[in-house]
């Protein structure tokens, strides 16, 4: 018997169809309820706490910054980051810096006739319950920070149980012209 074949069968046995379908939706409704209320209440706490800090707040145009991510474990197991888990980002007072091929593969972010750097797809990041995990970025590798100026940097960390990006602090750090 087909499907249309089934619902017939079973729209044939409520004397009204219209109350069938009020019954249906109704179950489909509180389907929906609950699986909202588990995603809702599993997402109101993330399974790590994050934060950067700068290894100093300036710098000579030719220096690069090291923002250095702390993340720590807040579940009673090891976790894992896989794939793209972090983004880093900066502004100035112009905007967006311009950045490096690495950041705009990283952002999606491609110019027309960029190819994609090989990936590390098979690499994981452990996150230990026992110690914070400490990762530290050279800023160079990822924007061109020539320009003097003052600048805002943070980072978004993928959470590895619920996938929801998480954001750092954010932290000020100032690019200053070469001394004559």
């Amino acid at each position: 018997m087909t499907e249309r074949g089934k619902t017939e069968m079973i729209m044939s046995r409520f004397r009204n169809p219209a109350l069938f379908l009020t019954i249906i939706v109704l179950i489909a409704a509180k389907d929906m309820h609950i699986d909202a209320q588990q995603a809702s209440s599993g997402s109101q706490s993330a399974s790590i706490v994050i934060s950067i800090a700068l290894d100093k707040d300036h710098f000579q145009v030719g220096q690069s910054p090291w923002v250095i991510v702390t993340m720590n474990n807040r579940t009673d197991r090891d976790l894992y980051l896989h794939g793209n888990w972090d983004q880093l980002h900066i502004e100035g007072e112009n905007g967006e810096p311009p950045t490096t091929l690495r950041q705009r593969m990283t952002t999606g972010k491609l110019r027309r006739g960029e190819a994609p750097l090989r990936g590390d797809e098979n690499a994981e990041t452990v996150i230990s319950t026992e110690k914070p995990l400490i990762i530290k970025f050279d800023v160079k590798y990822l924007y061109d920070l020539s320009a003097p100026g003052k600048y805002t940097v943070y980072v978004d960390v993928k959470d590895p149980l619920s996938g929801k990006l998480l954001r750092t602090n954010t932290e000020k750090f100032e690019i200053k012209p070469p001394a004559q």
